[in-house]
């Protein structure tokens, strides 16, 4: 070994440890920036689950309301040419500016049924959340025209349905509880094999998420300033001294069974508790529903209490649409920590289920995947098993174990049923199979994300102004004394007109009807409408059962001489319309107004009758 190899090297010196430089701290948010998020969470942000709640209820609301116009022969008397109010003179009286319908190009009743076929049809899809987009503009449409056809009728409910389809045109209705959202889920995949079905990677858009939304806090101030002006402007004797929900139940003409019931069984004693109450919840419900502070307390309260508020007017009165359009609102305000909960209280009510499917086969395995995305997380669970055939009794058990799927487990047990579900599943598989999502469009998505803020800021200045112009609340020296078209324009063809004075500043205090004394070629006497003889004495039958459409004909026709001309010409072939024998002809016809005064706070009879002849066979 050499001299040198027994000499250890001089060693080099010590190195310090590498040290990672430090990353930048992120720079703190300026007061501006924190405030703007504040404001956004609060106020703009609106949880899609709120939202496909919404368009369910929105929807039905929307079926039944078309039901209600079409029933007791309201197709025909008030959307045909041989009703009350033939197209051709609504076109030439031009009821109000902006006045236009698509019905208007409907002439008989049998087209009229086709046009009424079309909008349930687009009301339906609107609800179930096919091409929801599209749907909630067709919705818009279809609401606007049946509202301006028989405008005559008019009603503070009609308004408020066309504030929501206008307003809720700009928020993404569809995301969730929809069919757009489950075929979404269904291509964009994430579940390969039965195992994945366990996971969470296809669950992505199952997730609880929010949109940020300017329509969604022009939505919540509308109905803010509704309860805020329905409020100031109940300055009646009847809100001072409590008696106004006593006034309401002896209008026959709106009174529900309950509230006939009520009127001798204690109304007077609970008249000024639900009268103050209503003033109360009406006037709080402003501050809940704009308050950026304890939403998460909050807005729960002021869902409660708008179900409550509505539940009760809607109990005691038929007001259409009105009552449960701002119910329908309510659902807007769940927030997503109570939707979290309800999540989980509707997970706990299903027993854990193992269900053996052969994913080989596309059919089985598409239904898995289906019945997945329904169920809520952790009820089903999926066992591959080659050659399985499912029985009806194991499909039974699946239904049940989806949300309302128990009220479809007698479909399991038809093996008509049983054989349509395999074959649409064979035809549809391979339709749904996981694929990529198409990139959108950049154009059309930054201008639809422009419409989304311009639109419904717009609107809401427009909104505004009306606001200082239809509420008597309102100072005379704070109302516009004149206003652009760019301002008006939206108010006149959307029909978004903002006098908000629900009985105010009184509830009605009395009642009146059109009775009709027909002359029939054999003789008899009846009144065409009722099909009844003619009844000059109304306040007798506390329960008249018309709906809200009758209700403001009677209300309303009393008083405007313009209209009576048609409507003698219609009551005149009301029964040839019916198909009755020519023997039950009008041969000649009054109509009358009948009237009464309800009784006063604790009393029970009607007072200060009234009888006048409005018309009859003379020249109108």
């Amino acid at each position: 070994m050499s001299e040198a190899s027994d000499v250890a090297a001089p060693s080099s010196p010590p190195t310090e440890p590498a040290v990672a430089p430090a990353a930048p701290s992120a720079p703190t948010p300026s007061l501006w920036a924190r405030g703007v998020h504040f404001l956004a969470e609060r106020w703009f942000s609106v949880d899609h689950r709120a939202l496909g709640i919404f368009r369910i209820a929105f929807g039905l609301v929307l079926l039944t309301n078309l039901y209600d116009r079409a029933s007791d022969f309201g197709l025909v008397s008030f959307y045909s040419n041989e009703g009350v109010l033939p197209n051709h003179y609504a076109l030439f009286l031009r009821l109000q500016p902006g006045y236009w319908s698509f019905l208007l190009g409907l002439s008989t009743p049998a087209e009229v049924s086709v046009g009424f076929a079309l909008i349930a049809l687009v009301y339906v899809l609107y609800l179930v959340g096919w091409k929801t987009r599209w749907m909630q503009l067709l919705a818009l449409l279809c609401i606007e025209s049946l509202n301006f056809r028989f405008l005559v009728v008019q009603h503070g409910g009609a308004v408020v349905v066309n504030i929501l389809a206008a307003l809720t045109l700009f928020l993404p209705l569809g995301r969730r509880y929809s069919v757009d959202a489950w075929l979404q889920s269904l291509r964009h995949g994430g579940d390969a094999t039965v195992e994945d079905l366990a996971r969470a990677r296809w669950r992505d858009l199952r997730k609880r998420s929010a949109t940020v939304s300017v329509a969604f806090f022009v939505l919540c101030l509308q109905f803010a300033v509704i309860y805020f002006f329905n409020t100031v402007q109940k300055t009646g004797p009847s809100w001072r001294d409590g008696s106004a929900v006593h006034d309401l139940a002896w209008v026959n003409r709106l009174a529900t069974p309950l509230a006939v019931w009520l009127r001798t069984h204690g109304l007077a004693t609970l008249s000024p508790i639900l009268s103050w109450g209503t003033l109360v919840v009406e006037g709080v419900l402003p501050l809940l529903i704009l308050s950026p502070w304890l939403q998460r307390w909050l807005r729960p309260v002021a869902f409660l209490l708008i179900l409550g508020l509505h539940g009760g007017i809607s109990s005691l009165s038929r007001l259409a649409a009105f009552s449960w359009a701002m119910m329908c609102f309510g659902t807007l305000l769940l927030t997503p920590s109570l939707l979290d909960w309800l999540e989980a209280r509707w997970a706990r009510r299903s027993e854990p289920l193992s269900v053996p499917v052969d994913w080989e086969q596309p059919a089985q395995r598409l239904w898995a995947r289906v019945a997945a995305r329904l169920a809520p997380d952790g009820v089903l669970s999926f066992v591959h098993t080659p050659g399985h055939l499912p029985s009806s009794e194991q499909l039974g058990a699946v239904l049940g174990a989806l949300p309302f799927g128990g009220l479809l487990t007698w479909a399991a047990q038809k093996p008509l049923v049983l054989a349509l579900a395999r074959r649409f599943a064979e035809f549809a598989a391979p339709r749904l199979e996981p694929r990529a999502a198409l990139p959108p469009v950049l154009l059309t998505h930054r201008l639809g994300r422009l419409a989304a803020v311009v639109i419904p800021v717009w609107l809401a200045v427009a909104i505004g102004s009306q606001v200082l112009v239809d509420n008597f609340a309102v100072p005379p020296e704070l109302k516009p004394q004149q206003r652009s078209a760019f301002l008006t324009a939206p108010i006149e063809y959307l029909d978004l007109w903002q006098g908000w004075r629900m009985f105010a500043p009184e509830t009605p205090a009395n009642d009146y009807r059109m009775v009709v004394d027909a002359t029939l070629a054999d003789g008899t006497h009846l009144d065409v409408l009722t099909e009844e003889p003619p009844d000059f004495e109304p306040w007798r039958t506390p329960y008249w059962g018309t709906n809200q459409h009758w209700c403001e004909f009677h209300g309303r026709f009393v008083h405007q001489r313009e209209h009576w001309r048609y409507t003698r010409d219609y009551l005149r072939r009301l029964p040839q319309l019916k198909g009755w024998p020519p023997s039950k002809h009008v041969v000649a016809l009054e109509v009358w107004k009948v009237g009464y005064d309800s009784p006063p706070l604790g009393g029970t009879e009607p007072h200060n009758f009234l009888k006048e002849r409005l018309f009859g066979d003379e020249p109108l």
